[in-house]
Order: structure tokens, then C-alpha cells, then sequence
């Protein structure tokens, strides 16, 4: 049965293909949700046809249901078969082949073949969009809240499609057969549904737009809620140990009670709504009703025709009532998407040129010429640095905090716009390579190198299709294999297949550099760029790593930004940087000679680090 269900299944489900490639996702919800509407066309408009019939179907079975109270008020016993036998057996027929049928088609249609693909199509256009945002853009807000809005995209932008064309087209096709049946039986019989409709329209367009704000507001206190938790979730320990906890509960009951007093104001629209919504109905049965018993008194109406409107005028109310609900759904839907798109709609931070080509790096010469950027600031980023790489070159990068060290590794990984000047790897300006090529052709180790809650395996490669060779090599030229072994998740996964936690939190923070260090040894890119690449490691592992390291630079561009100054001593030339400038450069005994900032900076260290100053890095 199960395979005969997904046989049947199947043809519904590949109506539409979610993964189709779009552009940019609208920053409005209209044309975000008018984008999905085009694209899963197929399976909205056979829904659409769907709905008209099973409409159809339901009008007629109650009109039916007057008419036949008609025919057994006057027929004759003996006679009925012979008679009405044949459209007897014609509804039989309707009742249990042709309405089940409909009814699968419709419920596959919209169940299958619309709500699956049109919720994975919103998520997957808004992940794909998203991820695609370079890695400043993501500093500007949690991570935890833009994921969340991701995943609101799909649920808001489905419900809102979802029950418009489930729910209002089918109670409009509903309510569009009755008024036919009733106008063919007696025209001023159609006359109380005109007026409750024409009550039920205009009362919508008067309270939508306060339903509307009121759960936009509701969407915002829900995000700013969400956003505080992410926050102290995620940064937890820190919270445990500095915050004051009754701080922190008032902060949290304030966000608390202001979601509250938003959520009491949506549900008071929707109380007031509601109320009205039974008037109308009560307005709807009166007169409906009513007025097929006045006609019956006078001979110009059947019993079944009243029987038909008593039951049609309930129908009414109960789809009045869906409605209603259907529409509440959607103005909530259209808020949570507003409020997500705020985030998933921006343009990207960074696009490609349109005539952007790959970087090819035949040597890894890096230039950097006049460099001025300060993220849109006054103060600190970088004041005017020009500096020449060449190619297989081994530079240490040396400074106070703030002197700009960390903002010019981020520009030549072009994680920020260039605000000012120019650079170019083996003479092509990085404006116009493509960013997946530059990322391809540049490794990186970090001084705080966050893992994914993923494998071991796969935190090594990344999704890279590679030998179990290779990364048991990595990870042993990376001093790991000595402690992954050891390893077991609460899953009860050893080794290689352990899992690591959020952000690699189930390793220590020396064991996460040494994985870092093992990606970096895989993916063997012909320019490196150390951040603190051993700070987090003890001194006897750090010495085993640091001949890895200088293994690993043979051959390639080296940028390594330290504070111990003994890690880079070594380098071909050491660059002093300063308040966004280079102030010094040459090697270290040259540096030390000259008695400048680096001698300094060297005189005054205290267990090979430089002392910290305010600023940023």
C-alpha cells in the first residue's frame, strides 16, 4: 500500500523544481511572494482548476440534498427506483468515485505538489542569498537571529500562499456556486448572502490594515525577544560569569511582557473580528432562511429548497469562520515575512564585477597600493599603506592593538569592501576576480578558529573530496592524531566521526588551532595567511606545529600576524604596523638595530607577547 501511495504521489510531488536559480530575493513581500507565485505556477493554477471543481461538487451535493427531499415528499414508494433510480445512482457515483477522486487530486496538489516545494523554494532563495554575503556583513548581526529569518521566509511566505489559494479561492468559488444556485431558484433568495458578503468585504478592508500594523509590531517584539536569547545563549559562560542575573531577568522580562502586550493586541483585533463576524452570520441566516420559509408559505418555494438554504447558510457561517482564520494567518505570515526580509532581502554586500574572472596565481605576489579604510568610520582600519609581496615571500605582520593588522588580512581576503586604493595578486586586481577563486587560492589560520558541529572528517575537509589518506596525513603533520583517537560524542561516534559541538566547543582550545591547522595543510593553497596561527597552542605542541608550519610555507606567499614576536623572527621580512600606517619594515636583527617600535615593542614583551593597547585590531 505504502509503495502503491507513493507511486500515486510522486507526479504531484515533481510539479514544481524548488531549486531552481533565481536572482535576488525582493526586500518586499508582495514581490517576494508574486516571484514564488511565477515560479510554482504549475501546481497554483492546477490547484486553482481543482478548487473550482471541488467547489462544484460540494454546491451541488447540497442542492441535491433539497431536491431529493422534494422528490421522496411526493413520490410514489413503489415507483422511486423506476423513476429517480438513475440519477440516484449518478450521485452514488459522485459521492464515492468522483469526489474522492477530486478531493485526492486537490489535497495532493496543494499538500504535495504546492506546501513542500513552495516552503523549500522561500528557505533555499533565502539561504542562497544569504550565504553568499561576505563575512563582514555577517558581523553586523547574530548569527542564531539571521538564521531564524531564514527559516521564517519559508514558513510565513508558504502560509500566506498556501491558504490564499487553499482557503480564500475555494470559500470564494464556494460562496460564488451558491449565490448561482440560489438566483436560479429565486432571484431576491440570493440578495441576504450579497449583502453579507458585501458586510464581510468591507469590514476586512476596514480592520486589515490595523491587523496588519498590529502583527508587524507583534513579528518585531518576537524578534528582538529571539535575538536576546541567541545572544546570551550563545554566549552563556560569559553571561554566567559577569552578568548580574537580576539584570538580566529584568531585561528579559521586559522583552518578555512587551511580546505579551503586542500578542494582546493582535488577539483583540481578532476578537473584535471574530464578534463581527458572528453578527454578519446571524444577519446571513436570518435572512436566508427567513426568507425561504416566507416563499414556502406562499407556495413559491419547495421544502427542500428550504431545507437546501438552511444548510447552504450554515456552510456559510462555518466557511465564514475559516475564512476568517485563513485571513488572520495570512496578515501574521505577511508580518513575520516583512520582519524576515529586512535581513534576507539586502543586496549582497559584496557582488563580483560583472566581467569578473577567475584568479589564476602563478607566483602569489601581493600588492597592496594606498589603502585607506575605516568601515565607514572617522577612526581606526587603515590610513595609506602601500606594501609590495612578493612572490613565495614570508612577512610578518607586527603591532599595538589597532594598528590595522587584522583589517588588512580581511581586505586581501576581501571579507570587506575596499573603501580606498588597490590590490592585486600577481597583478590582478582583486575587483575583478571572482571571490570563490581568490578563497580557493588563499588558506588561513586564525587566532580563535570556530568549528562546525560537525565531524572531525568534516570539519578537516569541508565538504572537499578527499582520501582517508589525506586526512589522516593532515591531521598528523598537524600534531591531532594524537588526541582524536580519544574522542567520543554523546552519539557515541569515536574518532574521525566524533562530533565537536557548536562552534568546535568539545575541543579545547589548542586541539581546535590543530584541526584548523590540519584544514589549512589539505587544502594547500599557494598563499598563506596566519592569524595568531599557535597562540592558543601549548609551547611543546606549538614547537612540534611550528616546524609543520614552516614546512607547510615552503613554496608559498606567507602574511603571519603575531604578537609573540618570537613566532615570526624568522620571516624573510617583518612589517611594523601602527595607528593604520606601516611605520617599520626589514628583518628582525635589522629592526632591532634601527631601535625603533619593533625594538621596543620587543624589549617590552613579557613572555614573547606584545602589550595589549586599546583598539582595534
Amino acid at each position: 500500500m505504502r509503495g502503491g501511495l507513493r507511486r500515486l504521489a510522486t507526479p504531484f510531488e515533481t510539479l514544481a523544481d524548488p531549486f531552481a536559480p533565481v536572482e535576488r530575493p525582493s526586500d518586499r513581500v508582495w514581490p517576494f511572494l508574486r516571484s514564488l507565485l511565477v515560479a510554482m505556477r504549475c501546481p497554483i493554477l492546477l490547484a486553482l482548476g481543482l478548487s473550482v471543481i471541488a467547489g462544484g461538487i460540494e454546491v451541488f451535493l447540497i442542492a441535491y440534498a433539497g431536491r431529493l427531499i422534494d422528490v421522496l415528499a411526493t413520490a410514489d414508494r413503489a415507483t422511486l427506483w423506476q423513476v429517480h433510480g438513475w440519477h440516484l445512482i449518478a450521485v452514488v457515483l459522485v459521492l464515492l468515485v468522483v469526489r474522492p477522486v477530486f478531493h485526492f487530486a486537490r489535497e495532493a496538489t496543494n499538500d504535495l505538489g504546492l506546501r513542500p516545494n513552495l516552503d523549500v523554494m522561500a528557505r533555499w532563495r533565502a539561504w542562497a542569498h544569504v550565504s553568499r554575503q561576505s563575512v563582514g556583513w555577517f558581523q553586523d548581526d547574530l548569527a542564531g537571529r539571521t538564521a531564524t529569518r531564514v527559516m521564517e521566509t519559508g514558513g510565513a511566505a508558504t502560509v500566506a500562499i498556501y491558504r490564499a489559494v487553499n482557503t480564500i479561492v475555494y470559500v470564494v468559488i464556494y460562496v460564488v456556486g451558491i449565490l448561482i444556485l440560489m438566483a436560479a431558484a429565486d432571484l431576491r433568495l440570493a440578495m441576504p448572502i450579497l449583502l453579507w458578503t458585501s458586510l464581510y468585504i468591507c469590514m476586512t478592508i476596514l480592520v486589515v490594515p490595523k491587523m496588519e500594523a498590529t502583527t508587524e509590531r507583534h513579528q518585531e517584539a518576537r524578534s528582538a525577544l529571539n535575538g536576546l536569547m541567541v545572544d546570551v545563549f550563545g554566549n552563556i559562560g560569559t553571561v554566567a560569569l559577569f552578568a548580574d542575573s537580576k539584570a538580566r531577568e529584568r531585561e528579559a522580562r521586559t522583552l518578555f511582557e512587551g511580546l505579551r502586550q503586542r500578542f494582546y493586541a493582535v488577539q483583540r483585533v481578532e476578537v473584535g473580528l471574530n464578534v463581527a463576524i458572528t453578527v454578519l452570520e446571524g444577519v446571513m441566516l436570518v435572512g436566508l432562511v427567513g426568507y425561504g420559509v416566507w416563499l414556502w408559505q406562499q407556495g413559491a418555494a419547495t421544502l427542500g429548497l428550504v431545507a437546501a438554504a438552511l444548510a447552504l447558510g450554515f456552510k456559510i457561517t462555518s466557511m465564514a469562520e475559516w475564512l476568517l482564520d485563513a485571513v488572520a494567518d495570512i496578515f501574521a505570515s505577511t508580518g513575520a515575512l516583512r520582519e524576515a526580509l529586512k535581513t534576507v532581502g539586502q543586496p549582497l554586500a559584496i557582488t563580483d564585477a560583472a566581467d569578473a574572472r577567475p584568479l589564476r596565481v602563478s607566483g602569489g605576489a601581493i600588492s597592496l597600493q594606498g589603502l585607506h579604510h575605516r568601515y565607514g568610520k572617522e577612526r581606526g582600519g587603515l590610513d595609506g599603506v602601500s606594501l609590495e609581496i612578493r612572490a613565495g615571500e614570508k612577512v610578518g605582520l607586527v603591532g599595538p592593538s589597532g594598528a590595522g593588522k587584522s583589517t588588512l588580512a580581511n581586505l586581501i581576503l576581501r571579507f570587506f569592501e575596499l573603501e580606498t586604493g588597490r590590490i592585486a595578486i600577481d597583478g590582478q586586481d582583486l575587483r575583478k576576480v571572482t571571490q570563490e577563486s581568490l578563497h580557493a587560492n588563499i588558506a588561513m589560520v586564525a587566532q580563535d578558529s570556530a568549528l562546525l558541529n560537525r565531524s572531525l572528517r568534516d570539519n578537516i575537509t569541508l565538504g572537499r573530496d578527499v582520501s582517508e589518506e589525506a586526512i589522516r596525513r593532515a591531521a598528523r603533520l598537524a600534531e591531532a592524531e594524537n588526541f582524536i583517537p580519544d574522542l567520543q560524542d554523546k552519539a557515541g561516534r569515536r574518532g574521525y566521526d566524533a562530533h565537536v559541538g557548536e562552534r568546535g566547543v568539545k575541543l579545547s582550545g589548542g586541539q581546535r588551532q590543530r584541526i584548523a591547522i590540519a584544514r589549512v595543510i589539505l587544502k594547500d593553497a599557494p598563499i598563506l595567511i596566519l592569524d595568531e596561527a599557535t597562540s592558543a597552542l601549548d609551547s611543546e605542541v606549538e614547537a612540534a606545529i611550528q616546524k609543520t608550519l614552516f614546512r607547510l610555507m615552503e613554496g608559498k606567499t606567507v602574511l603571519a600576524i603575531a604578537h609573540r614576536l618570537s613566532t615570526i623572527a624568522a620571516m624573510d621580512r617583518i612589517v611594523v604596523m601602527e595607528a593604520g600606517r606601516i611605520v617599520e619594515q626589514g628583518t628582525h636583527d635589522a629592526l632591532l638595530a634601527a631601535g625603533g617600535l619593533y625594538a621596543r615593542l620587543w624589549a617590552r614583551q613579557s613572555g614573547g607577547f606584545i602589550g595589549a593597547e586599546d583598539g582595534q585590531a
